[in-house]
């Protein structure tokens, strides 16, 4: 199955999401400390990409996402985050 240009952006920004947290966070140790750690704020993103895009369906303009999708950027980000800040220290 073809992925749609905006199930691939969504999936391509999550990526990029996890690395640029990963490397903040490993760039600022107190940020690992924080009551929601890294590894959950690509959560916050993908809240946010979901509802762009999911207004955007609505309106015809982009195909919705599917929860596979969801399960793999937000995983991919967070594995990406926990990789970077399990590597800088």
């Amino acid at each position: 199955m073809a992925l749609s240009r905006s199930r691939l952006l969504y999936i391509a920004a999550m990526i990029v999401t996890g690395v640029v947290i990963g490397w903040v966070a490993a760039q600022n140790p107190t940020w690992q400390e924080a009551a929601i750690t890294p590894a959950a704020w690509p959560f916050v993103v993908s809240l946010v990409l979901d509802i762009v895009i999911g207004q955007a369906a609505a309106r015809g303009k982009a195909e919705p996402l599917t929860m596979g999708d969801r399960f793999v950027g937000v995983l991919g980000a967070g594995l990406i985050v926990t990789a970077f800040l399990a590597i800088g220290t």
